[in-house]
This record gives C-alpha cells, structure tokens and sequence, in this order.
C-alpha cells in the first residue's frame, strides 16, 4: 500500500479504494493530507486535548475504513493483536448498531478497535466488569489548559467526571461531558447511558464518526473524520495503523484482573499515541492455532450477539458499577468427556452471525436528560 508521509510536503500518492479514476474521496495524496489538517478547525478533541499540525513520526497509510474477520479466534494472552473478551462484543455491537441508523456510513469494527487501543487501550486491558462497565473510574487529564490540554471549565457539575472546576474525559472511549451530553448513546439496550460502559462508549463514538454525513469506507471522509476526533497526524496515523492490524488478524485475549487504578489530576487512562509503537501483524500468522477434532468446552469465538426488534426495554432495576459477583476472566468449567466423534468436525470455526443492534443508539439516563443523537459536530 502507497503511504504517505507526515511531514509536510511529502511526495507521493495514496492507494485508491477502487479501480475508478482519482475522485475527492477515492484516494489522496500527500499534499491534500496536509490540506485536511489545515480545514479542520483546530480545537479541542472528543477527549479535549489540543490539536496540533506537527508532521506524524511516521508514514500516514491513508486509506478507507477496513474490515476484519467475522471469525475471531483466541490467541496468546500477550498477543500484540490482541482484544480483551470483555471488549471486542463492544467493537461488533456499535458497527452493527450505526449499521442501522446510520447505513451509509462505512463504519468498522478495526477502526472503532483503533480508536479504542489508542484512548484506553481496550478500558485498560479489559478490566471491566460482566456488564461492559469499567471496575473503577476512567479519566484523562483535568482540562486546565496545561500539558496539551484544551481549558474546559466545567460543564457537568462534576456528574460524570467527578471535577466541579475543569472537565475531564470520561470512560473507555475518553469522552468529554461536552461530547458525552450531545452523542452519548446506549450502546446495549439496558435503557441507560453510561460513559464508564463500554458498549455505550464506543456506540457513543460510532455515532459521532458518523454524525457529518461521511462514507468512512472513502479516505479523505475517513480522515476528516479522525482529524474531528483529534486534530493530530499522529493521532490519524496510529488509528490508521491499528485498524489496518485487527483487520489483518485480531486475536482474543483474556480481559485483565483487578481494578483500575486511583485517577490522578493527570490521568489513569493508558493512553499511547505513537504511530511507530505499531507493531506489523502477518495476514495469516501461523501462531494462531484453529480448532482441534475433540473440542475443550472454551469456545474460539465470542457467544452470538443479541438480535433486537426494537428499542431497548427498560429493566427492573440500572446496572451497577461493579457487578454483585465479581467476573471471572476465563471460562472455568471442565466439560464432560464425550466419545470421539466418528467424523472429525471441520477445520473451520462457523462464523460469527451478522450482528444486529441489540437497542436503539439513542436512550435515556439513569438521570434522564434530553436524548438526541447530535446530527453535526459538537462544537
């Protein structure tokens, strides 16, 4: 694939998505990169930091948005590619969801996991609780205006971020409460809104992606959009590069034990955005093992998601911050023996079933306030 480079400048073309002649969205070169960089207005990003117009300390593989996989198997707990159980449903569920609402948009799971790894490194590596709900609180940096940050004074009265004088973003998915108030959705159907949820968190960033009206799959669409979420070559050019590995070979790993960290005025969000930190992943590594004759009770893709009908209906009682048992990160019973098949099961897993929206994008809080999803950028 033809890349182009940061800095400004640069030489050279961009791969098109299809065979047709150069359009505005079918490919881009270099100096129409650095031009989006200037027409995007340079503000504060949906987690509130400062855009800047520095060259990428690498090569920017602009392209459209990419699919992956429909069959995800597990891999090794320390796999690079790797998407903790607890998380990657999130992934699916929100494509699936827009899918619906919003279905000329392009979206993908690989994209929303590149945005995912970047802001929080998948809730910190998972630890989130049986419901999708991060076991502690999520937060980047207090918005004063310093270290790179945008000054946010505060808007939610502390609600969501628990600071009364400068906001800070929330969750998994690093969402300011200016952002949260306009796109935030309910991203799995329990009637609620929660940015601490990872279902709600990145359905929330799904419908914000896809809030202007752009193709995703057309990459000067898909780069516009990036350089909304966060003004920055080297915020575009790391997502980029992590979409473009999950849709490679995204593995399942195990979400990690123990709760997040105390936040600090600085943050407890693992938040890495270094494009030269992503690692290249073989289409097909040999490493990843498929399936063996007599299966081990473990299953090598995530349970199929829910099908709705309609809008979510509203439970009994709210889901909790921390569930009542505390989840266990591996599956632990043994099945029990059962003779060897005479005919040996295929090689290849069944894919997982097209995903359909388990709720509508758009629900009411635990606190009810004004439920819309926002139709333009947030300002």
């Amino acid at each position: 694939m033809t890349v182009a480079s940061g800095g400004a400048g640069a030489s050279g073309d961009f791969a098109a998505d299809s065979p047709v002649a150069p359009s505005p969205g079918a490919g881009l070169n270099s100096g129409e990169f650095d031009e989006l960089t200037m027409i995007v207005p340079q503000r504060p990003g949906v987690d509130g930091r400062i855009g800047s117009d520095k060259p990428a300390r690498a090569d920017v593989p602009v392209q459209g948005a990419t699919d992956g996989s429909s069959v995800v198997r597990p891999g090794r707990p320390d796999a690079v590619n790797g998407i903790p159980r607890g998380v990657f449903p999130a992934y699916r569920r929100a494509t699936a969801n827009l899918a619906v609402v919003r279905p000329n948009c392009g979206l993908t799971w690989p994209l929303l996991a590149g945005i995912g790894k970047v802001e929080s490194n998948h809730a910190s590596s998972g630890r989130v609780d049986v419901a999708g709900t991060t076991r502690g609180k999520l937060l980047g940096p207090t918005l004063n205006g310093k270290g790179g940050t945008g000054r946010i004074v505060d808007t939610d009265k502390g609600r969501y971020d628990s600071d009364k004088v400068f906001d800070r973003a929330v969750g998994p998915m690093q969402i300011i409460p200016g952002v949260w108030s306009e796109f935030g959705a309910d991203g799995n159907g329990d009637g609620f809104r929660n940015p601490n949820n990872v279902y709600d968190a990145v359905t929330t960033v799904a419908v914000y992606l896809c809030s202007e009206g752009d193709d995703l799959k057309r990459p000067m669409d898909l780069v516009s959009a990036l350089l909304r979420y966060q003004h920055s070559k080297d915020f575009v050019a790391t997502v980029l590069r992590w979409m473009r590995v999950y849709s490679k070979n995204a593995v399942l790993v195990p979400n990690a034990k123990g709760n997040l960290s105390t936040p600090k005025p600085t943050g407890n969000a693992d938040r890495k955005v270094d494009p030269r930190e992503v690692p290249d992943v073989p289409d097909d590594p040999k490493a990843t093992p498929k399936p063996t004759a007599k299966p081990t009770g473990k299953p090598s893709i995530p349970d199929p998601i829910d099908t709705p009908t309609g809008h979510p209906t509203k439970p009994t009682r709210p889901p909790t911050d921390r569930p009542t048992n505390p989840p266990t990160d591996t599956p632990t019973p043994t099945p029990t023996p059962t003779p060897t098949p005479t005919d040996p099961p295929t090689d290849t897993p069944t894919p997982t079933p097209s995903e359909t929206p388990s709720g509508s994008p758009c629900a009411v809080e635990a606190n009810p306030t004004p439920c819309t999803q926002g139709s333009g950028s947030h300002g």
